[in-house]
């Protein structure tokens, strides 16, 4: 942990509470020390993503919730793109489940613990795919249609990025696809399988809703 003044810390980070980073060291005399560091205070964070996030990619909704609730709950606020990745798996687990409130209620703290921050338009992803779940097709594709937008104009986009771009093209080939709209939608779901296929959940999530769109339509291409 590299903290503003260019002092780095090597620890190990417990628990982020009020925009505060528990961080766990050893003093020089090899005793165990506790000590609360501000996140304003603090540049950098290498942390390896844990294991109850890594193995959820691809797992059922209600598996979601079982491992990511206690990480969520020790980690918000930590800035590091794998923990806003795992709130926003969190949320999509809960609006999977009809638990729209909880759902809301994770991507309004996104919002909360890290304003004006690219990881805003994780939240307008997510908040577009509960619109769709709910039928309301106009206002998912309004939402995610600057996100892909964008995504079309970023020739190199950061992985953390590609996740959201991920996102954002699988509610739009959807939405695209209620409206009957099945050649674009197509071409959305191959743009998650073959310019975001880093984010492996999300690209096997379009590759089966390519498939299924295939073959309800034989002979379908893109546009």
């Amino acid at each position: 942990m590299t903290k503003t003044d260019g002092t780095i810390l090597t620890g190990q980070i417990l628990s982020v509470a009020d925009g505060q980073i528990m961080f766990q060291s050893h003093s020089s005399t090899g005793s165990v020390v506790k000590l609360p560091y501000h996140i304003s205070d603090i540049k950098s964070i290498t942390m390896a993503t844990p294991d109850a996030v890594t193995k959820v990619k691809s797992a059922a909704p209600a598996d979601v919730v079982t491992a990511l609730e206690p990480v969520v709950k020790q980690y918000a606020g930590l800035p590091a793109d794998w923990i806003v990745g795992a709130m926003a798996q969190l949320a999509g687990a809960y609006s999977a489940l009809g638990q729209a409130d909880k759902a809301l209620a994770l991507y309004t703290q996104i919002d909360t613990l890290y304003p004006n921050s690219p990881y805003h338009a994780q939240v307008i992803a997510g908040k577009a795919g509960m619109s769709l779940q709910q039928g309301k097709i106009d206002e998912a594709l309004a939402g995610v249609q600057p996100i892909v937008d964008k995504a079309n104009q970023d020739i190199a986009p950061s992985p953390s990025d590609g996740a959201i771009y991920a996102s954002a093209f699988l509610v739009y080939g959807q939405a695209l696809e209620a409206q009957k709209k099945n050649e674009q939608a197509l071409e959305a779901y191959l743009t998650v399988t073959t310019m975001y296929y880093q984010n492996p959940a999300l690209s096997d999530q379009a590759s089966q809703l390519a498939k299924k769109l295939r073959d309800a339509n034989p002979g379908l291409g893109v546009p």
